[in-house]
C-alpha cells in the first residue's frame, strides 16, 4: 500500500531551536534528501504516500460507518436480550410461587391422606371385630337362642332392635369405610397429579434457568464483541493519524531541506589570488564577512585557515578513526575561520565533543558537499540558514570542546553531512 519509504522512520524538521547549557542556539538536523533531484524525487514519493494515506483513510472512513452500523445493531440485539432476560426471570419467580403454592397444598393434602388412613384403620378394626362376633353368633345361632328366650314381648323388642342396630352401625360404618376408601384413592390420585405437576414445573424452572444462562452468555457476548469492535475502530484511526502525520513531517522536512538547497549558490567561477598577511590579519571575533580565501582547488573549495599548519591527518588516530583534519596557526590565538565555498548555513551549535561548530552544505556542481569547521572559540557569528559566500567569516580558532589545544578541524562530507563520516579534506582542499 504505501511505497518503499518507511513510514516508521523517524522524521524531523531540517531547522529546530534547542537550549544548551551556553544559551539558546538554532540547530539543523540531517536533512532527509542530500541533492535537489533526490529532494524532488523523495518529495514526489511523499505526496504519493500522503495521497494513498488519504485514500486509506476514505475507506476506512466507510469501514467505520459499517462498524457503527454494526455496533448499532449489536446494542439494538443487546437491548431485545435484556427484555428476554427480564420476562424469564419473571417466569422463573412466577414458577417459584407456583412451586410453593403447590408445596403447602400437598403438604395440606398429605395431613388429610394421614388422618383418612387413621380412620380407615379405625374403622377396619371395628368392623372386623363386629364381623367375628357376628360370625360367631350365626355360628352358634346365638340371635335365634336369644330371640326365643325372651322372657317378655319387649324383651323380645329391645333385643330385636339390638341386633337391628348392630347391623345398621356395621352398615353404616362399611358405607363410610367404603367412602374413606375411596376418597383415600382420590386423594392419592390428586398428590401424584400434583406431584407430576411439581415435577414438571421443576423442570420447566430449571429449562428457564439454563435458557437465562444462554441469554446471559450471547449478551456477555455481544458485549465483548461490541467492545472490540469499538477498539479496533480506535487503533486503526490511530495507525492512519500515525501514518499521516509521519508523512506530513517528512513532506515538510524535505521541503525544507530542498528549499535550502535551492538557496544555496553555485561555487564561485573567478579564482581568488592568495590574501596578503594583513588580509589574513583582519576578522577576529567581529562576525563580519571577510573575503579572505585562499586559492580554490579544482572542486572549488578552498582553504578554510589560510597560512595553517596540517596538525594532524585524516584517518586512523589513537586508535580510533579521525573524521578530519586539524590545522593550526600557532602564532594566531585568534585566527578567523573562512568558509571553504559559498553555501547555506545548516548548523551552528554546541556540542561536548566539538565544541562550537558549524556546518555548510555547499553546491558543487549540482552534488551537496558539506564542510563542518570544529573547536571554534566563541558562538559562531552565523546561524543555521543564513547564505555565507566563499572566504567569508564564520568563525575563530579555539579549543572548546574535547581538544588537548587550540586548532581548527575540518571536514568534508560528500552528499551531506553525518558524523563520522566524512572523506579527506585533501580530496577537495589544497593543504
Amino acid at each position: 500500500m504505501f511505497k518503499k519509504i518507511g513510514l516508521s522512520l523517524l522524521l524531523i524538521v531540517t531547522m529546530k531551536a534547542a537550549t544548551l547549557q551556553v544559551g539558546t542556539l538554532t540547530i539543523a538536523y540531517a536533512a532527509p534528501c542530500q541533492t535537489l533531484p533526490q529532494c524532488r524525487e523523495m518529495s514526489r514519493e511523499t505526496r504519493d504516500n500522503i495521497a494513498d494515506i488519504i485514500e486509506e483513510e476514505a475507506a476506512l472512513g466507510e469501514e467505520i460507518a459499517a462498524i457503527q452500523a454494526d455496533i448499532t445493531e449489536l446494542r439494538r440485539e443487546t437491548s431485545e436480550l435484556r427484555a428476554v432476560i427480564g420476562q424469564l426471570e419473571g417466569d422463573i419467580l412466577g414458577l417459584s410461587l407456583e412451586i410453593s403454592a403447590l408445596a403447602e397444598e400437598i403438604y395440606d393434602n398429605l395431613e388429610i391422606l394421614e388422618e383418612t388412613e387413621a380412620r380407615i384403620e379405625i374403622l377396619v378394626d371395628q368392623v372386623a371385630q363386629r364381623m367375628r362376633i357376628t360370625q360367631r353368633v350365626n355360628n352358634r345361632n346365638t340371635i335365634l337362642t336369644l330371640l326365643s328366650e325372651a322372657e317378655s314381648l319387649m324383651d323380645f323388642i329391645r333385643t330385636a332392635r339390638m341386633f337391628s342396630q348392630i347391623a345398621t352401625e356395621d352398615a353404616a360404618n362399611m358405607n363410610e369405610l367404603t367412602a374413606l376408601i375411596a376418597f383415600q384413592d382420590e386423594l392419592l390420585a390428586t398428590l401424584e397429579a400434583q406431584s407430576e405437576v411439581l415435577q414438571t414445573n421443576r423442570a420447566d424452572l430449571e429449562a428457564n434457568r439454563a435458557e437465562l444462562r444462554v441469554e446471559e452468555a450471547r449478551l456477555e457476548e455481544a458485549q465483548t464483541a461490541l467492545i472490540a469492535l469499538e477498539n479496533d475502530m480506535r487503533a486503526k484511526m490511530d495507525y492512519l493519524g500515525s501514518n499521516r502525520i509521519n508523512e506530513q513531517e517528512r513532506l515538510a522536512a524535505i521541503e525544507a531541506a530542498e528549499e535550502i538547497l535551492s538557496r544555496t549558490p553555485p561555487p564561485p567561477v573567478v579564482t581568488q589570488s592568495v590574501p596578503s598577511n594583513n588580509a589574513a590579519s583582519t576578522g577576529g571575533n567581529s562576525g563580519g564577512s571577510s573575503a579572505q580565501a585562499a586559492i580554490p582547488s579544482s572542486s572549488g573549495m578552498a582553504h578554510p585557515l589560510p597560512g595553517a599548519t596540517v596538525t594532524s591527518e585524516f584517518g586512523p588516530r589513537w586508535g580510533g578513526h579521525h573524521a578530519g583534519i586539524d590545522v593550526e596557526i600557532f602564532s594566531r590565538p585568534s585566527a578567523p575561520i573562512l568558509a571553504a565555498a559559498s553555501g547555506t548555513v545548516t548548523i551552528a551549535t554546541y556540542g561536548s565533543g566539538m565544541g562550537w561548530h558549524v556546518v555548510i552544505s555547499h553546491n558543487i556542481n549540482g552534488q551537496r558537499v558539506d564542510t563542518l569547521y570544529g573547536h571554534l572559540r566563541y558562538r559562531p557569528p552565523v546561524s543555521a540558514g543564513d547564505v555565507v559566500s566563499q572566504g567569508q567569516q564564520i568563525g575563530t580558532k579555539g579549543a572548546t570542546g574535547f581538544v588537548t589545544g587550540p586548532h581548527l578541524h575540518f571536514e568534508v562530507h560528500p552528499g551531506g553531512f553525518s558524523w563520522n563520516n566524512g572523506v579527506d579534506p585533501r580530496r577537495w582542499v589544497n593543504f
